[in-house]
Protein backbone atom coordinates (compact mmCIF):
# COMPACT_ATOMS: atom_id res chain seq x y z
CA UNK A 1 0.00 0.00 0.00
CA UNK A 2 1.34 3.46 -0.92
CA UNK A 3 1.15 6.53 1.33
CA UNK A 4 1.85 10.18 0.43
CA UNK A 5 2.36 13.11 2.80
CA UNK A 6 -0.42 15.72 2.71
CA UNK A 7 0.09 19.51 2.75
CA UNK A 8 -2.16 21.63 5.03
CA UNK A 9 -4.73 23.74 3.13
CA UNK A 10 -3.93 27.46 2.72
CA UNK A 11 -6.31 30.13 4.01
CA UNK A 12 -8.92 31.17 1.42
CA UNK A 13 -7.64 34.76 1.39
CA UNK A 14 -4.64 33.92 -0.80
CA UNK A 15 -6.77 33.18 -3.81
CA UNK A 16 -7.49 30.34 -6.11
CA UNK A 17 -4.00 30.23 -7.62
CA UNK A 18 -2.28 29.57 -4.31
CA UNK A 19 -4.89 26.92 -3.46
CA UNK A 20 -4.33 25.13 -6.77
CA UNK A 21 -0.55 25.19 -6.25
CA UNK A 22 -0.98 23.48 -2.87
CA UNK A 23 -3.58 20.90 -3.94
CA UNK A 24 -2.02 19.87 -7.30
CA UNK A 25 0.79 17.65 -5.78
CA UNK A 26 -1.85 15.92 -3.63
CA UNK A 27 -4.02 15.13 -6.65
CA UNK A 28 -1.06 13.56 -8.47
CA UNK A 29 -0.29 11.20 -5.56
CA UNK A 30 -3.85 10.76 -4.18
CA UNK A 31 -4.29 7.10 -5.32
CA UNK A 32 -1.21 6.10 -3.39
CA UNK A 33 -2.86 5.88 0.07
CA UNK A 34 -3.25 7.73 3.37
CA UNK A 35 -0.82 10.10 5.03
CA UNK A 36 2.12 8.81 7.04
CA UNK A 37 1.77 9.23 10.84
CA UNK A 38 3.63 12.17 12.32
CA UNK A 39 7.12 11.26 13.49
CA UNK A 40 8.57 11.98 16.90
CA UNK A 41 10.96 14.87 17.46
CA UNK A 42 13.89 12.48 18.01
CA UNK A 43 15.02 10.00 15.35
CA UNK A 44 17.54 7.19 15.67
CA UNK A 45 19.71 6.17 12.74
CA UNK A 46 20.10 2.40 12.15
CA UNK A 47 22.58 0.64 9.89
CA UNK A 48 21.73 -1.37 6.78
CA UNK A 49 24.30 -4.17 6.65
CA UNK A 50 25.30 -6.29 3.68
CA UNK A 51 25.69 -9.53 5.71
CA UNK A 52 22.98 -10.85 8.04
CA UNK A 53 24.06 -10.50 11.70
CA UNK A 54 25.00 -13.77 13.32
CA UNK A 55 23.31 -14.65 16.61
CA UNK A 56 24.27 -17.57 18.82
CA UNK A 57 21.53 -20.16 18.71
CA UNK A 58 21.11 -23.52 20.43
CA UNK A 59 24.32 -23.59 22.46
CA UNK A 60 23.52 -27.17 23.56
CA UNK A 61 23.63 -28.44 19.96
CA UNK A 62 26.96 -26.65 19.47
CA UNK A 63 28.33 -28.47 22.53
CA UNK A 64 27.14 -31.85 21.21
CA UNK A 65 28.61 -31.12 17.78
CA UNK A 66 32.00 -30.21 19.23
CA UNK A 67 32.08 -33.32 21.42
CA UNK A 68 30.52 -35.82 19.03
CA UNK A 69 33.73 -37.90 18.78
CA UNK A 70 33.77 -38.37 22.54
CA UNK A 71 30.06 -39.27 22.64
CA UNK A 72 30.45 -41.78 19.83
CA UNK A 73 33.37 -43.39 21.64
CA UNK A 74 31.20 -43.78 24.75
CA UNK A 75 28.44 -45.37 22.66
CA UNK A 76 30.94 -47.83 21.18
CA UNK A 77 31.61 -49.18 24.66
CA UNK A 78 27.94 -50.23 24.91
CA UNK A 79 28.19 -52.64 21.99
CA UNK A 80 28.09 -56.35 22.80
CA UNK A 81 31.10 -58.40 21.65
CA UNK A 82 31.17 -62.20 21.52
CA UNK A 83 34.33 -64.00 22.51
CA UNK A 84 34.97 -67.71 22.20
CA UNK A 85 36.62 -69.16 25.32
CA UNK A 86 36.63 -72.44 27.20
CA UNK A 87 36.51 -72.85 30.94
CA UNK A 88 35.32 -75.06 33.77
CA UNK A 89 32.36 -74.38 36.04
CA UNK A 90 33.13 -74.12 39.74
CA UNK A 91 31.04 -74.79 42.80
CA UNK A 92 28.57 -72.07 43.83
CA UNK A 93 29.12 -70.57 47.25
CA UNK A 94 26.17 -71.57 49.52
CA UNK A 95 26.03 -68.05 50.85
CA UNK A 96 24.97 -66.81 47.42
CA UNK A 97 22.05 -69.23 47.42
CA UNK A 98 21.02 -68.03 50.87
CA UNK A 99 20.91 -64.43 49.64
CA UNK A 100 17.88 -65.09 47.43
CA UNK A 101 16.03 -66.75 50.32
CA UNK A 102 16.84 -63.84 52.61
CA UNK A 103 15.65 -61.38 49.98
CA UNK A 104 12.34 -63.23 49.62
CA UNK A 105 11.85 -63.13 53.39
CA UNK A 106 12.56 -59.40 53.46
CA UNK A 107 10.00 -58.76 50.72
CA UNK A 108 7.42 -60.91 52.49
CA UNK A 109 7.94 -59.03 55.75
CA UNK A 110 7.60 -55.72 53.92
CA UNK A 111 4.35 -56.87 52.35
CA UNK A 112 3.00 -57.87 55.78
CA UNK A 113 3.88 -54.47 57.21
CA UNK A 114 2.31 -52.70 54.23
CA UNK A 115 -0.90 -54.72 54.59
CA UNK A 116 -1.10 -53.95 58.29
CA UNK A 117 -0.45 -50.24 57.73
CA UNK A 118 -3.07 -50.10 54.96
CA UNK A 119 -5.62 -51.73 57.22
CA UNK A 120 -4.88 -49.23 59.99
CA UNK A 121 -5.27 -46.31 57.62
CA UNK A 122 -8.56 -47.66 56.34
CA UNK A 123 -9.87 -47.97 59.89
CA UNK A 124 -8.90 -44.40 60.65
CA UNK A 125 -10.50 -43.20 57.41
CA UNK A 126 -13.78 -44.98 58.04
CA UNK A 127 -13.83 -44.26 61.79
CA UNK A 128 -15.97 -41.16 61.45
CA UNK A 129 -18.60 -40.28 58.84
CA UNK A 130 -18.28 -36.66 59.91
CA UNK A 131 -14.66 -36.56 58.86
CA UNK A 132 -15.59 -37.94 55.45
CA UNK A 133 -18.21 -35.22 55.07
CA UNK A 134 -15.65 -32.55 55.94
CA UNK A 135 -13.21 -33.99 53.42
CA UNK A 136 -15.87 -33.82 50.71
CA UNK A 137 -16.60 -30.21 51.59
CA UNK A 138 -12.92 -29.35 51.30
CA UNK A 139 -12.74 -31.00 47.89
CA UNK A 140 -15.76 -28.99 46.73
CA UNK A 141 -14.11 -25.79 47.94
CA UNK A 142 -10.94 -26.63 46.03
CA UNK A 143 -12.99 -27.22 42.87
CA UNK A 144 -14.67 -23.83 43.21
CA UNK A 145 -11.34 -22.10 43.80
CA UNK A 146 -9.86 -23.76 40.73
CA UNK A 147 -12.83 -22.68 38.60
CA UNK A 148 -12.47 -19.06 39.79
CA UNK A 149 -8.74 -19.18 39.09
CA UNK A 150 -9.37 -20.40 35.55
CA UNK A 151 -11.81 -17.54 34.99
CA UNK A 152 -9.26 -14.97 36.21
CA UNK A 153 -6.54 -16.46 34.01
CA UNK A 154 -8.89 -16.28 31.03
CA UNK A 155 -9.50 -12.58 31.66
CA UNK A 156 -5.76 -11.90 31.91
CA UNK A 157 -5.11 -13.85 28.73
CA UNK A 158 -7.73 -11.86 26.83
CA UNK A 159 -6.34 -8.56 28.13
CA UNK A 160 -2.65 -9.18 27.42
CA UNK A 161 -2.56 -11.59 24.47
CA UNK A 162 -5.79 -10.69 22.72
CA UNK A 163 -4.99 -6.98 22.30
CA UNK A 164 -1.58 -6.69 20.67
CA UNK A 165 -0.17 -3.15 20.80
CA UNK A 166 3.39 -3.43 19.40
CA UNK A 167 3.42 -2.47 15.71
CA UNK A 168 5.92 -1.63 12.98
CA UNK A 169 5.50 0.66 9.97
CA UNK A 170 8.03 0.60 7.12
CA UNK A 171 7.94 3.53 4.65
CA UNK A 172 10.02 4.60 1.65
CA UNK A 173 11.22 8.08 0.79
CA UNK A 174 13.54 9.63 -1.79
CA UNK A 175 14.59 8.20 -5.14
CA UNK A 176 18.08 7.57 -6.57
CA UNK A 177 19.26 9.56 -9.57
CA UNK A 178 21.72 7.05 -11.00
CA UNK A 179 19.49 3.98 -11.54
CA UNK A 180 15.76 3.27 -11.42
CA UNK A 181 14.32 1.06 -8.69
CA UNK A 182 11.44 -1.03 -10.02
CA UNK A 183 10.72 -3.23 -7.01
CA UNK A 184 11.54 -3.59 -3.34
CA UNK A 185 11.09 -6.45 -0.87
CA UNK A 186 11.28 -6.54 2.93
CA UNK A 187 11.59 -9.87 4.76
CA UNK A 188 10.57 -9.81 8.43
CA UNK A 189 12.17 -11.72 11.29
CA UNK A 190 9.56 -14.51 11.09
CA UNK A 191 10.27 -15.09 7.39
CA UNK A 192 7.23 -13.21 6.02
CA UNK A 193 8.15 -11.40 2.80
CA UNK A 194 6.48 -8.15 1.74
CA UNK A 195 7.14 -7.19 -1.88
CA UNK A 196 6.26 -3.89 -3.60
CA UNK A 197 6.42 -3.19 -7.33
CA UNK A 198 6.84 0.56 -7.83
CA UNK A 199 4.56 2.00 -10.47
CA UNK A 200 5.31 5.10 -12.51
CA UNK A 201 3.02 7.17 -10.27
CA UNK A 202 4.75 5.94 -7.12
CA UNK A 203 8.23 6.66 -8.51
CA UNK A 204 7.09 10.16 -9.47
CA UNK A 205 5.69 10.68 -5.97
CA UNK A 206 9.01 9.63 -4.42
CA UNK A 207 10.91 12.03 -6.66
CA UNK A 208 8.62 14.86 -5.54
CA UNK A 209 9.16 14.16 -1.84
CA UNK A 210 6.30 11.73 -1.23
CA UNK A 211 6.37 8.72 1.08
CA UNK A 212 5.20 5.17 0.28
CA UNK A 213 4.09 2.75 2.97
CA UNK A 214 5.48 -0.77 2.50
CA UNK A 215 4.38 -2.57 5.68
CA UNK A 216 2.15 -1.88 8.67
CA UNK A 217 1.50 -4.73 11.08
CA UNK A 218 1.96 -6.16 14.54
CA UNK A 219 5.39 -7.49 15.61
CA UNK A 220 6.96 -8.88 18.77
CA UNK A 221 8.60 -6.40 21.17
CA UNK A 222 12.11 -7.84 20.78
CA UNK A 223 15.15 -7.40 18.56
CA UNK A 224 14.19 -7.84 14.90
CA UNK A 225 16.41 -8.22 11.82
CA UNK A 226 14.79 -7.13 8.54
CA UNK A 227 16.17 -8.10 5.13
CA UNK A 228 15.97 -5.49 2.36
CA UNK A 229 16.23 -6.28 -1.37
CA UNK A 230 16.15 -3.87 -4.34
CA UNK A 231 15.26 -4.79 -7.91
CA UNK A 232 15.62 -3.06 -11.25
CA UNK A 233 17.95 -2.63 -14.21
CA UNK A 234 21.47 -2.00 -13.02
CA UNK A 235 20.92 -3.41 -9.50
CA UNK A 236 22.75 -6.64 -8.55
CA UNK A 237 20.60 -9.76 -8.42
CA UNK A 238 20.40 -11.51 -5.06
CA UNK A 239 21.90 -8.60 -3.16
CA UNK A 240 20.41 -7.86 0.27
CA UNK A 241 20.83 -5.45 3.15
CA UNK A 242 19.93 -6.08 6.78
CA UNK A 243 18.44 -3.67 9.32
CA UNK A 244 18.42 -4.53 13.04
CA UNK A 245 15.98 -2.72 15.34
CA UNK A 246 14.05 -3.41 18.55
CA UNK A 247 10.39 -2.23 18.50
CA UNK A 248 9.18 -0.72 21.76
CA UNK A 249 6.46 -2.62 23.62
CA UNK A 250 2.90 -1.31 23.08
CA UNK A 251 4.14 1.46 20.73
CA UNK A 252 4.28 2.07 16.99
CA UNK A 253 7.84 1.99 15.63
CA UNK A 254 8.36 3.66 12.25
CA UNK A 255 11.25 2.68 9.98
CA UNK A 256 12.00 5.04 7.08
CA UNK A 257 14.18 3.75 4.22
CA UNK A 258 15.72 6.67 2.31
CA UNK A 259 16.47 5.60 -1.28
CA UNK A 260 17.96 8.93 -2.40
CA UNK A 261 21.53 7.88 -1.61
CA UNK A 262 21.29 4.29 -2.88
CA UNK A 263 23.99 3.23 -5.36
CA UNK A 264 23.83 0.14 -7.64
CA UNK A 265 27.48 -0.62 -6.96
CA UNK A 266 26.92 -0.85 -3.21
CA UNK A 267 23.52 -2.54 -3.43
CA UNK A 268 20.90 -2.50 -0.70
CA UNK A 269 23.52 -1.70 1.94
CA UNK A 270 23.71 1.87 0.59
CA UNK A 271 20.14 2.65 1.72
CA UNK A 272 19.92 5.07 4.67
CA UNK A 273 17.51 4.00 7.41
CA UNK A 274 16.05 5.88 10.38
CA UNK A 275 13.60 4.80 13.06
CA UNK A 276 11.44 6.63 15.60
CA UNK A 277 8.40 6.05 17.81
CA UNK A 278 4.93 7.23 16.86
CA UNK A 279 2.90 9.19 19.39
CA UNK A 280 -0.46 7.42 19.05
CA UNK A 281 -1.55 3.82 19.56
CA UNK A 282 -1.53 1.48 16.54
CA UNK A 283 -4.61 0.81 14.47
CA UNK A 284 -5.61 -2.56 13.02
CA UNK A 285 -3.01 -4.29 10.83
CA UNK A 286 -3.25 -3.67 7.09
CA UNK A 287 0.11 -5.20 6.10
Amino acid sequence: MATVLRTPLLPPRRGRRALRAAVLPLLLAAPLGLATPARSETETEVRVERIRPQHEKLATLEFLKQNRDFIRARFDLLRTTTRASRGQAGAIDPRYLAYSRMLAEILAAGDSIAVADDARQRQQLLASITELGGLEAQLDLMDRMLAEQRARLGILQDDFTGHQQTALIVVLSGYPRGAAIESLAVTLEDGARVGVVLTAEQREALQKGGVIQVFHGFVEPREQTLELSLGGSGWPTGDSGYVTLEPARNRITLLRLDLSGAQPGEGAASVHARTWLHDTHPAASDG
